[in-house]
């Protein structure tokens, strides 16, 4: 079994179940700290529709925050929930722009490391 995750007709992740119950926790919590909109819209228990623009604005505060932030937790915590979001943000076909190298290298670190996301 499997979570569901679409950006209109493409699934951009389907990762397992358990996997896909924890960021969806973690999405609502941060959304939820942060006071802003995810994007993501519950069709099944297990399957999400993806409003672009609000996830996108969700993607870039988190990575701003992640950027902002000198506290070693708190960039640990955000990033499980960041770095997923980065790569089903740009195959949905919106990136966000790196404005320095340790931004460049944090994106670079994540295509790396997430790149093979499951997709059905």
């Amino acid at each position: 079994m499997s979570y569901v995750f679409d950006v209109g007709d493409d699934t951009v992740w389907s990762p397992a179940l358990r996997v896909g119950r924890l960021y969806v926790a973690g999405v609502t919590s941060l959304a939820e700290v942060f006071g802003i909109d995810a994007g993501l819209r519950a069709v099944a228990a297990d399957m999400y529709s993806i409003d672009l623009d609000a996830f996108e604005a969700f993607t870039a505060r988190l990575f701003a925050e992640y950027f902002r932030s000198h506290h070693d937790v708190a960039r640990l915590l955000l990033a499980g929930v960041l770095q997923p979001s980065l790569i089903m943000l740009e195959r949905a076909g919106r990136a966000i722009e790196p404005e320095d190298d340790e931004q460049r290298r944090f994106l670079s670190d994540t295509k790396e490391f997430l790149g093979s996301l499951p997709r059905l």
